[in-house]
Order: structure tokens, then C-alpha cells, then sequence
């Protein structure tokens, strides 16, 4: 049997090629990782949710025959949907392999510590070129962390993790105030709506119950006297400081994700769709479905989309994107109306596992951590590709959640055998 030393540096490999944002190399890296630590018998509930993802492969990659395609992007794409399952499945086999169960989620919160202290000594390195506005300091030290994003979900939903139980405890205390700094510092809608959401559902509190309800309530009070305040209150656009500029990023969200008011594109000066390209991209989406009559299945891997002029996105004029910012129109394009469903159905079944009945610590530990995932889910579908990100830790989570729902409370021996 291979040493544990061998799956903890195949599980910090794993998180850092996800935090690297590189599809192939997070591909490359889970697939190593995946066969490393491979074990035959699956558990029917992972295997189910296995099968979902590998039927939206399957509907994406009818196209491969398709004469017109570009196998350079049918190729991307198929990259893009398989890593997912890769990734899951990865997960799901090192915590079967650690002996102590609780190492998989001890690692992803030291792994987030890493990541906020070496980010904060960033800011004290180029400390004299810290923009006085939010859109600077994210362009320069980084504009998202997921792994320091489930690093501090894991803080404060799991009660037995080794690293609160150091004897070290100023070290520890100073790493969280490192990692709640730093996570403050991204300044990212979508990171502080992933903590606050899957918190709230790991704990019970998003079940459709009377609690559910009560706390469906109090977030809607909320959420809606602080958009009541968003659109009375003005935040400065000319010389935006840090916190005008991230009410502002906040206050433009809805527009830019579901509201393509009446924007010309023809217009020279497009300062107004870049207001709301993520609805725009996804208008574009639908309607070219529309005109090919592809909305049932999609117009397949390798397909992309004509956003009318050419526009630079990452460094190079470009009109025709094989990839949107709003992951149901992504998911739209390559698979349609049916790959949607099969998506929401994978989403419903994570969160139905809220209702599952309560068996033992572990069990209930991965139970919680599938339902907080629906919300990370959710959450960055609508705002970036979701699942298909290539820094997305949700499939990561779901691997190790599946796995602790197999092992007793009691074991804490070597689960490899």
C-alpha cells in the first residue's frame, strides 16, 4: 500500500492546480491524482451523480463527427465537462485512502492558509503601489481565492478539524486572521455570497422546513433593505474609492448578469454593454440557438457563439467565443435545453440530501457538505461557468463528502483497505 506522505502531496498538488486556473493543468493533475489513489468499488450514491455528469459528456460530444467543427475547441470543451467528473472522483478516492479521515479537509484549510498569507505578502512587498480603488487592487493582487473561500467554510462548519486542535493556538489564530483578511481584500461578491450561503445551508438553515422559512424570511428582509439601499445611494463612478467602487460592483451585479436594457452593440462607444455583457453573452446564446434550431440538445462541443463585432477579451480581438461568463449559458450552448436539465437535476439531487436521515458523525459532516454545495453551485453558475471554472473547488468537496458518507464514525484507521 502506498504511504499516506504519497496522497497528502497528491491532494496539495490537486488544490494548487485548481487555484492555478488552468483547465488542462487541473486536468492533467486530477487525472494523475484520480488513478493514483484509484479504488474499484464506487458507492451508488456517487456513482449517480457520476452518471449525470457523464450523460451532459455524452450529449455535448455527439457533435464529433460534425464536419464543420473546430477540434481544437471540440477538444476544449470536452476537456471542460470531463474535468468535473475527474475532479470528483479524485476527491473521492484520496479520502478513502487517508487513515485519518479528517486529513482531506485539514489539508484544503491549510492549503487556504497558504494561499491568504503569501497573498497579504503581496500587499507588504508592492505596499507603495496599492491603488487608492477596489477594480486596481484586484487587478494587482487577485480578484477571487476559492480554495481560501472553502478554507474558511470548513472553519466555520467543522468543529474536529486537527488544525483547531493544535497546541499551537496563537499560530493558528494568526493564520485565520490572515485568511479573514485576505478574504476581505478580494473584494468579490461571489466569494462572500459562497461563505454566507453554504454556511447557512451546512448548518440546516436553507431546508425547506419552518427553520428554512424563518431564515429564507430574515435573508429577504436583508437582502432587500440593502438593495433598497443600493438604489438610493449614489457611490462615486469618477475616482471611485475602495468602498464606492465595491458598492458600486455590488449595485451593477443584477444589471450585468439579467438585463441587457436597450444596448446597441453597433454603437462604437461600448462602455454601456460592458455594463451588462454577461446578459449580453447569454442573449447572443439563446438567440443563435433560436435561428439554428439547436435548443433541445445544443449545438454540441466545439460550437461557439457570434457576439456580432469583434471585442478583445484576454488580450485578443475576438467575435466568435467558445465559452460565455454565465455558466447556463455555457451549459445552453454546448448541450441545450436537455443538458440544462440534466445540470439542475444534479444540483437537486446534492440538495436533497438535506432530508437524508441522520446516521453518525461522518455521515452527516458529508450529508451537510453536499447541500452547502448546491448554494457554491448556484452561486457561480449564474455569475461565472460553474463547475466548469477551472478553479471550482465545488467538485472537490463533493468527492471527499461522498466518501465520508461511507466511513463509520469510528474510523479513523487506514480506510485504503
Amino acid at each position: 500500500m502506498m504511504g499516506q506522505w504519497i496522497y497528502n502531496i497528491c491532494l496539495v498538488l490537486l488544490v494548487w492546480s485548481l487555484q492555478k486556473a488552468n483547465i488542462e493543468l487541473s486536468f492533467a493533475v486530477a487525472t494523475f491524482v484520480a488513478f493514483i489513489s484509484f479504488r474499484r468499488k464506487i458507492s451508488k450514491q456517487a456513482a449517480l451523480l457520476m452518471s449525470i455528469l457523464f450523460l451532459l459528456i455524452i450529449i455535448g460530444a455527439r457533435t464529433i463527427l460534425n464536419p464543420e467543427n473546430d477540434y481544437y475547441l471540440y477538444i476544449k470543451d470536452l476537456i471542460y465537462f470531463t474535468r468535473p467528473l475527474i475532479v470528483l472522483m479524485a476527491g473521492y478516492f484520496l479520502v478513502m485512502r487517508f487513515r485519518n479521515s479528517m486529513t482531506f479537509l485539514n489539508i484544503l484549510v491549510l492549503m487556504g492558509f497558504y494561499f491568504a498569507f503569501m497573498h497579504l505578502l503581496s500587499f507588504v512587498i508592492y505596499f507603495s503601489i496599492i491603488p487608492s480603488h477596489t477594480s486596481g487592487i484586484r487587478n494587482i493582487f487577485g480578484r477571487y481565492n476559492h480554495v481560501e473561500t472553502v478554507a474558511l467554510f470548513l472553519i466555520l462548519c467543522i468543529r474536529d478539524l486537527p488544525v483547531k486542535k493544535t497546541r499551537y493556538k496563537l499560530i493558528y489564530q494568526a493564520f485565520l486572521a490572515c485568511l479573514i483578511l485576505s478574504f476581505i481584500l478580494y473584494f468579490s461578491r461571489t466569494m462572500i455570497m459562497v461563505v454566507g450561503l453554504a454556511t447557512l445551508a451546512y448548518y440546516g438553515y436553507l431546508k425547506l422546513n419552518r427553520r428554512g422559512v424563518i431564515a429564507l424570511v430574515v435573508i429577504g428582509i436583508l437582502g432587500g433593505a440593502f438593495a433598497l439601499f443600493l438604489k438610493n445611494y449614489e457611490p462615486a463612478t469618477e475616482d471611485a474609492g475602495i468602498v464606492d467602487g465595491f458598492l458600486l460592483k455590488i449595485k451593477n451585479s443584477v444589471d450585468e448578469s439579467f438585463s441587457v436594457e436597450d444596448v446597441d452593440s453597433r454603437d462604437f462607444d461600448r462602455r454601456t454593454l460592458w455594463q451588462h455583457w454577461r446578459a449580453y453573452e447569454a442573449l447572443k446564446v439563446y438567440e443563435e440557438a433560436e435561428n439554428q434550431n439547436a435548443w433541445f440538445a445544443g449545438q454540441g462541443f466545439g460550437s461557439t457563439v457570434d457576439i456580432g463585432f469583434e471585442a478583445r477579451l484576454d488580450g485578443e480581438l475576438t467575435q466568435h467565443l467558445s465559452l460565455t461568463h454565465n455558466g447556463f449559458a455555457y451549459i445552453f450552448m454546448k448541450t441545450g435545453a436537455l443538458g440544462m436539465l440534466i445540470y439542475f437535476l444534479a444540483v437537486l439531487y446534492l440538495y436533497l440530501f438535506s432530508y437524508s436521515p441522520r446516521k453518525g458523525d461522518l455521515a452527516d459532516m458529508g450529508n451537510n457538505i453536499l447541500v452547502a454545495t448546491t448554494f457554491y453551485i448556484l452561486i457561480t453558475t449564474f455569475v461565472v461557468t460553474g463547475i466548469f471554472k477551472p478553479y471550482d473547488m465545488a467538485m472537490l468537496l463533493i468527492g471527499g463528502a461522498f466518501a465520508y458518507k461511507q466511513l463509520r464514525t469510528s474510523e479513523d484507521s487506514d480506510t485504503g483497505n
